[in-house]
């Protein structure tokens, strides 16, 4: 008995803190053994959470975060889902302990930098500053960027910055610089091995720097970690939680970005990329994930570590904005990707001219002329075409378009027939091309002859998606934010039920293809197909994607294109002088 205790006690003597910080692993994944800190390793939620989660509660062990909802629908108790934040928090902090008592010591910098910017945001900065103040993690910098405010901003920087001045620095504009320029000085001041941006809108999980930074910590391949994130609104109440498709598991292509707001990086990753391009003032997050993306892994965690607020000065609901920063954004990236030999594009323009319905219809004018001539307009004002070609069915088409220098060939009479496709249309004219004309495309570009309102400026954006994501197609789309159901068991069901509530989930988003603008790599052409395994997509506004099906089509689509016509043609006031 003797020699049992002195083996124990020498036992416990050589304990070392490595050891206890295992245990505890082990004792927060119940059933799986201490952890290895190697990746695919999801948490279990302790039974003794459980009698905090109401009935019917979602199991998040094979469903993570599923949107916190009751089977019924109903939004369900956020308990649980804050109980696995504070758990993953947990897991984290001790696997970061783990590592330094390995490695002998703490860290002397900052493991993270957050960075805010502020322009007349005072009413929501201190809750973000304090989210920052109360985590888990507290190796951490913080830099408030005072973006030319005129609110109480100054004030509650300074404040800040006097109660914790070794962690927190303000940098303070006196004219607005903008998104891009404030992230790149911060880039530059920057002392932590990661970087992250918080909007001064929104706040932390108390956790979100924890569980963050360690997932960077044992996965040295990944460059760029994102969370997913809780809604709430203008007054701090909550609405969902955003569970967005997790790379290579559930996305491979890899086409719809991170949220800008509360995604890590690694700084040096960042510095190595040039940091932020200062010709754009809007969508910093997207330009980061084009960029990082096509280099190195980026990776997303389940659990929601953010708040963010939706209300109606949110950029996000800006939609023109949103969407014209991001077609500069691409362009100004996929310019960088052009070379001495770039791929051969061909336009094609399928023109049936012999609808019943609808006689002559690519002849007859709307807005003034020819509907046709608005899809060769844009074409041309594109300047990425080698060649446009017209594919119809009527000789009158193809002397209307050779008056215009623009070529046409007539199509075999079966290809206008009711039942037949448009990958046949398209595969004719393609094969026609290659073997009657010995033109040999790279990239095809479909252009409906029924889309007067798409513009240069979204075939080239088309064309820069085709190349950064490398997509077998790009088709043109408009994001539908109405209620759509489908029948099921019990009648009716929501195909997008966060909709009821107005709030949009990257899960239940709805895309119409508006039939403007369809690119495609030439291998992916077939008879009964022409868009690939692998099918990106560019959003275009609801009013831009009106295509004439019909005559009311056609008279209100004259009314807009003659309001375009009136608007270009307007003298500038005197205020935008």
């Amino acid at each position: 008995m003797g020699t049992g205790g002195e083996g124990g006690v020498a036992g416990a003597a050589q304990l070392t803190a490595a050891d206890l910080l295992r245990g505890l692993c082990a004792a927060l994944r119940p059933g799986r053994g201490a952890c290895d800190h190697q990746p695919g390793h999801p948490l279990a939620l302790p039974g003794a959470h459980d009698a905090d989660v109401p009935a019917g509660a979602p199991d998040l062990e094979r469903a993570p975060l599923a949107a916190a909802r009751r089977p019924d629908g109903r939004p369900g108790d956020r308990r649980r889902v804050l109980c696995r934040a504070h758990i993953e928090g947990t897991h984290a902090h001790i696997c970061l302990l783990h590592r330094r008592f390995s490695q002998g010591g703490e860290m002397e910098r900052p493991l993270v930098s957050v960075y805010i910017t502020c322009h007349n945001y005072g009413r929501y900065l201190e809750q973000a500053v304090e989210s920052v103040l109360a985590q888990s993690l507290q190796n951490w910098e913080l830099i408030i960027v005072d973006d030319a405010s005129s609110d109480e901003t100054p004030e509650i920087c300074q404040r800040y910055q006097e109660q914790d001045p070794q962690r927190i620095r303000v940098l303070r504009h006196e004219e607005a610089q903008g998104l891009q320029r404030n992230a790149n000085r911060v880039l530059e001041m920057a002392r932590g091995k990661y970087i992250m941006r918080l909007d001064a809108d929104d706040w932390l999980d108390e956790s979100a720097l924890l569980v963050m930074s360690e997932r960077m910590e044992r996965r040295a391949e990944v460059a760029l970690v994102y969370p997913n994130y809780f809604y709430v609104d203008a007054e701090g109440r909550f609405l969902g939680v955003e569970q967005r498709k997790l790379p290579g598991s559930e996305a491979r292509l890899l086409d719809l970005p991170a949220h800008g707001a509360c995604t890590m990086v690694r700084r040096r990753v960042l510095k190595a990329l040039g940091g932020y391009d200062e010709r754009h003032n809007a969508q910093d997050g997207y330009e980061l994930w084009l960029k990082v993306s096509r280099h190195y892994a980026v990776e997303g965690v389940a659990t929601p570590l953010f708040f963010y607020r939706q209300h109606p000065e949110s950029l996000s609901r800006n939609e023109d904005r949103l969407l014209t920063a991001r077609r500069q954004i691409k362009r100004s990236l996929a310019e960088k990707l052009e070379g001495a030999v770039k791929p051969r594009v061909v336009g094609i323009v399928p023109a049936k001219n012999t609808y019943k319905s609808m006689p002559d219809v690519v002849l007859k004018e709307v807005g003034g002329r020819p509907l046709i001539d608005h899809t060769l307009e844009a074409a041309r004002a594109s300047g990425r075409f080698d060649e446009i070609w017209v594919t119809t069915d009527c000789p009158r088409v193809v002397e209307h378009c050779t008056m215009r220098d623009i070529p046409a060939m007539l199509r075999p009479s079966a290809l206008s027939e009711a039942d037949r496709k448009l990958s046949e249309v398209v595969y004719d004219a393609v094969t026609r091309l290659e073997t009657d004309h010995d033109l040999f495309a790279d990239v095809v570009v479909v252009l409906s002859a029924h889309s007067p309102l798409r513009r240069a400026e979204h075939i080239t954006k088309a064309l820069d998606t085709l190349v950064l994501y490398d997509a077998d197609s790009v088709i043109s789309v408009y994001e539908d934010f109405d209620m759509h159901f489908q029948h099921g068991a019990d009648g009716l069901e929501p195909l997008n039920p966060a909709m009821m509530r107005k709030l949009r989930l990257e899960r239940e988003g709805l895309y119409v293809f508006n039939g403007a603008i369809t690119a495609v790599w030439r291998d992916a052409i077939r008879p009964d197909d022409y868009h690939g395994k692998s099918i990106s997509h560019v959003v275009m506004p609801w009013r831009e994607s009106f295509q004439l099906k019909s005559d009311f089509d056609r008279w209100m689509l004259d009314r807009l294109l003659r309001e375009d016509n009136e608007d270009r043609q307007e003298p500038p006031t005197a205020a935008a002088e």
